[in-house]
């Protein structure tokens, strides 16, 4: 396959030259002395706190960002070196020294949040009721959330240091795993080696013979690690269980829930009006087989195009589309997304080793976000690069909240790429006068839209039944947790799609499932809530935008439906979720108008 995004790699020196810089023992070091003056400094002043006491929060907090941001530095520069070379085994003993060289380091610092979440309600309200950390308080407030589930010092300490060994070591095996499996795909009579990302692109290929020979590919590279895979989330389902008893949670979903700041009665309702709308996909994919010419749609149809000839896109290509929609929505988020391409903040390129998927990287207040996508020309990588850009916005503008704020939660985190990603997608539609271009451009988008959205409420289901069935047996056979999959995809496409035994190997490859469990309804939310969003920016462009930037510069500085509210979306609605819903019918509706339209 043609490399379309060839020598597009990220240029990481912004954080630091190489693995052997000597700024990084240094910054660690720095970050261990100011850590263990932290800890001796303010430790005993919690052990004789009281109403009367003064107590120097302010200045406590100040302390503990600068520790935070000399660590988040190594953090991230290991993580991305890690993720642009999986292969490296020099690098992945890099990323784990200072995983534990971090977590040795932060031990000085978990007496704070046992400290602040032993206090009395009323000491706690009053500290936080200081004007001089009026900025911080929501942190505060958040922290106070975890009380009932936080440890004693010594007992967080074990959990911290045990973490690289148990959960954090399983993830980085999944990963070792997954991006060193040779993927195989015939072609003119040859067994050619691709990875992960070539074989997952060719599911959205017009030729059913190479969306087939992906499946069968996917299949064959994962069957002979379905062993290894299988025990690896079985480890990830028993350490969730470990930590929802030790920390006295009562759902596996709570620890997720609560990071998110979303009841698990929302999670619910959100989860239940995606599920009874599921009859609205089963109509969508009926008209996708009738416009396929279809007897039968297996799984590998689903996200096949429909225009018969695949035009491929160009990085710069995809660069120009992508600045273009980003610069015609507004110029300052024009001149935000662009040093993503002219100072190299994006890894683009295809190659062995390298992570799959896609993620944008926070790093810190001071520096920038960075981007990897694993480009292969379709316009649906264009629409990714779109999505990775709308998260660079959102970090970048969050970086005024501080390091302590300026990640939003999962549900809010995934508005500004969903929105992104929007923005291009109507463009590239509005300058396309081909009813037939335009009907093959509506269904990919419409695609893109059930995978964010109703698919991803299927994995949830999946995780659901998975972690449920595992607190009651214990580990769990590979067999079971195929049929886990199929039975719950089998809810969502119902009979308008046939399932085959290579897809019961659908949930060996999900990384949301080993890095972090129950993160796949946030994208739902997210979907549902920016197809809202954008209903807005429509109705008043010149009102809107502002707004937004409000709600992007505030990151995780607020509760998610005190962002909603300053757009004027109600999150807390019961019947919110009915909206987004019902536009993603009006896309429906409109697919069939054209299909109609075209056979008269």
């Amino acid at each position: 396959m043609e490399n379309f995004a060839k020598d597009i790699r990220w240029d990481l020196s912004d954080l630091y030259s190489s693995i052997e810089d000597p700024l990084i023992p240094k910054d660690l070091d720095l970050a261990r002395s100011k850590a263990l003056e932290f800890e001796k400094k303010y430790k005993p002043l919690f052990l004789s706190l009281n109403e009367k006491s003064f107590f120097p929060l302010a200045s406590l907090l100040k302390e503990y960002k600068e520790i935070i941001e000399l660590l988040t530095k190594p953090a991230v520069f290991s993580h991305l070196s890690f993720a642009g070379k999986t292969n490296d085994a020099k690098i992945g003993a890099f990323m784990q020294k200072i995983q534990v060289t971090i977590t040795d380091i932060n031990a000085h610092l978990l007496f704070f949040e046992v400290s602040w979440n032993q206090l009395d309600e009323k000491i706690a309200g009053h500290l936080m009721s200081d004007a001089s950390v009026a900025n911080d308080r929501h942190f505060l407030e958040k922290m106070r959330v975890y009380a009932p589930h936080t440890l004693t010092e010594g007992e967080e300490k074990i959990m911290s240091i045990k973490s690289n060994t148990s959960g954090s070591a399983f993830s980085r095996l999944f990963d070792e795993v997954m991006n060193n499996i040779p993927f195989y795909i015939e072609a003119q009579g040859k067994r050619v080696k691709k990875t992960e990302g070539e074989v997952l692109s060719l599911f959205h290929s017009a030729d059913r013979a190479e969306r087939k020979k992906a499946s069968d590919s996917l299949a064959e590279g994962l069957l002979p690690h379905t062993h290894l895979l299988t025990y690896i989330y079985n480890m990830i389902l028993a350490d969730h269980r470990s930590s929802l008893k030790i920390r006295r949670y009562k759902h596996p979903m709570d620890a997720m829930n609560l990071s998110n700041e979303i009841d698990f009665d929302s999670v619910q309702n959100l989860i239940q009006s995606v599920k009874s709308a599921y009859p609205l996909a089963q109509r969508y994919y009926a008209l996708k087989k009738k416009l396929l010419g279809l007897d039968l749609m297996y799984d590998y149809d689903r996200y096949a195009t429909v225009q018969t000839e695949e035009t491929k896109i160009d990085f710069s290509e995809c660069r120009q589309i992508v600045l273009d929609g980003y610069h015609a929505f507004s110029p300052e988020a024009g001149k935000i997304v662009e040093p993503f391409f002219t100072r190299r903040w994006i890894d683009a390129e295809v190659r062995e080793g390298k992570q799959g998927g896609g993620f944008c990287c926070q790093t810190t207040p001071a520096l920038h976000p960075y981007i990897l996508v694993n480009y292969t020309g379709s316009l649906r990588d264009v629409m990714t690069v779109a999505h990775e850009l709308g998260h660079g916005m959102h970090q970048f503008l969050a970086r005024r909240s501080g390091v302590l704020e300026a990640d939003a939660p999962l549900t809010m985190a995934e508005c500004a790429s969903v929105f992104g990603e929007m923005l291009i997608f109507e463009k590239i539609l509005e300058k396309e006068k081909d009813p037939k271009k335009r009907l093959a451009l509506l269904c990919g988008k419409i695609d893109d839209n059930f995978a964010t959205v109703y698919r991803q409420i299927a994995m949830t289901d999946f995780e659901l039944m998975a972690h449920e069935t595992g607190l009651k047996e214990g580990e769990l056979q590979s067999e079971r947790l195929s049929d886990f999959w199929i039975e719950t995809n089998k809810k969502f496409y119902g009979d308008s799609v046939v399932l085959t035994d290579n897809y019961r190997h659908g949930w060996k490859y999900i990384p949301h499932f080993i890095h972090s469990p129950f993160y796949c309804y946030a994208y739902a939310f997210a979907q549902l809530f920016v197809l809202s969003l954008y209903q807005k920016y429509k109705e008043n462009p010149k009102e809107f935008i502002p707004k937004y930037f409000e709600m992007l510069s505030l990151g995780g500085s607020k509760k998610p439906e005190d962002i909603a509210k300053i757009v004027g979306l109600d999150i807390r609605n019961k019947d919110f979720w009915k909206s987004g819903l019902k536009i993603l019918e009006d896309l429906v509706n409109q697919a069939e108008r054209l299909s109609q339209s075209q056979a008269d």
